[in-house]
């Protein structure tokens, strides 16, 4: 694919854009007093000063585009005239963005317009940013490439391609990224892998750092409710299953019916699934299998008979991984998920396992494994046997367990150190294509 065929397909999509949006904001997914962002049409005046914009899709990305800004800030570059655009594709990162913003973040919030040529170059002549730094994955060609056209230093962070992308890149749309890759000034891979994967594809500037979702904030915590459980379940271990979907309780369910056939009774399971509107379907399956299970959004609280607690309620994430002892970091124990962020939990100095769906957050947790941080569970016919295993063997191991999460809070630090590296790197681009 050239990169003439991709506009041309453009030029045919650009008739049903606006049927698009609309079904998009009948589903929740766009904001519908905000639909001109995407024809790159802004209301709001760009500010003096230098502009840095940061594109990220998701949340995700946006925790890493938020990391960079602030390791930016740290090492020079100055807060009284600069100001972030961060621009990303769904509405609850747009809510995280905002939130950041309304705290203090110097920044402004767009949704990205669409990559058709027209969106694009409207975009970029009312922003007119001085540096742009697109995180993660999310490669638009003509958002990528007409900044580049416009002699604006363009930085890829964080970059990295799952098997699937790297096969499209590689194969059909090899002409053009070779068109959209050769004139980026900057690419900081997460990894030496991903780092080859772009020189392949023409990139000249590539250097090998690590993921910047490596680095997370800590999310607030509830001592009354870290201090409400403690009470209720004594001196149990707990497993935490952070941000569960379907077909990974009926794995956790296996955990415990291994416990109770060996009598070992101090272990709670606490689930937190991925959508809390999948609470009663869990309470359901949960039950079926012969166990009692208390639920958060019930104000109730589990005791020490129960196995099983559901924390199906929004927030509370900081207080469970502060009073767990193992996270198991789910999406990662069925396929298309692959898996979630664990850098939370790593950031908490908590040990970490994860199955072996990992294409997400595969830097992250091989930057886990290889600290001595964080388990991964190999694929093989016997992996949903292996995890359950593993956890068993991990919870009768609290020594092993505390040393796991104090390499995991290590492996964190090391990930801030790359990140304030990378500032550096872009410093001094903007000192000699800005300044």
């Amino acid at each position: 694919m050239t990169l003439f065929l991709y506009n041309f397909l453009w030029q045919v999509l650009k008739n049903f854009v606006p049927t698009y949006l609309k079904y998009r904001v009948r589903k929740g997914k766009e904001e519908e007093n905000r639909i001109h962002e995407r024809y790159g049409v802004p209301i709001r005046k760009r500010d003096n000063g230098n502009l840095i914009w940061l594109h990220g899709s998701s949340v995700g990305e946006s925790v890493a585009a938020l990391a960079l800004a602030k390791s930016m800030l740290k090492i020079g570059f100055n807060k009284k005239n600069l100001k972030f655009l961060i621009t990303t594709n769904t509405v609850t990162s747009a809510k995280f963005v905002k939130d950041k913003i309304e705290t203090g973040f110097p920044g402004i919030h767009q949704y990205h317009p669409f990559d058709h040529p027209s969106y694009v170059n409207k975009f970029l002549s009312h922003w007119k940013p001085d540096m742009a730094i697109f995180l993660e994955s999310d490669f638009w060609p003509n958002l990528i490439y007409l900044t580049t056209l416009k002699k604006i230093p363009t930085i890829l962070a964080s970059s990295q391609m799952s098997k699937k992308s790297s096969r499209f890149w590689r194969g059909i749309g090899n002409l053009l990224g070779k068109k959209i890759f050769k004139n980026v000034e900057l690419i900081l891979a997460v990894d030496p892998h991903q780092a080859e994967l772009f020189k392949k594809l023409g990139a000249k500037n590539i250097k090998s750092l690590t993921s910047l979702k490596s680095i997370a904030e800590k999310p607030p915590i509830d001592i009354n409710y870290i201090n409400q459980i403690k009470e209720k379940i004594k001196n149990k271990k707990i497993l935490l299953a952070a941000s569960t979907h379907p077909g990974e309780e009926e794995i956790l369910i296996q955990l415990a019916n291994l416990l109770r056939q060996k009598a070992i009774h101090d272990i709670l399971i606490i689930i937190v699934p991925r959508h809390i509107k999948r609470s009663q379907s869990i309470q359901n399956l949960v039950k079926n299998a012969g166990y009692d299970i208390k639920c958060r959004s019930k104000q109730e609280l589990p005791d020490k008979s129960d196995y099983f607690y559901l924390a199906d309620t929004m927030g509370e994430m900081g207080s469970l991984i502060e009073i767990s002892n193992l996270v198991f970091v789910a999406g990662s124990m069925v396929k298309k998920i692959g898996g979630h962020n664990p850098a939370e939990a790593a950031n908490f100095g908590k040990a970490v396992i994860m199955g072996p769906y990992t294409e997400k957050c595969t830097a992250q947790i091989n930057d886990l494994v290889w600290s001595g941080g964080g388990i991964k569970i190999q694929l093989n016919s016997k992996y949903k046997k292996n995890f359950v295993n593993s956890v068993h063997q991990l919870l009768n191991e609290p020594l092993r367990m505390e040393d796991m999460g104090k390499n995991a809070l290590e492996a964190s630090g090391y990930a801030q150190l790359r990140a304030d590296e990378a500032g550096e790197y872009l410093m001094s681009i903007f000192k000699n294509k800005v300044l």
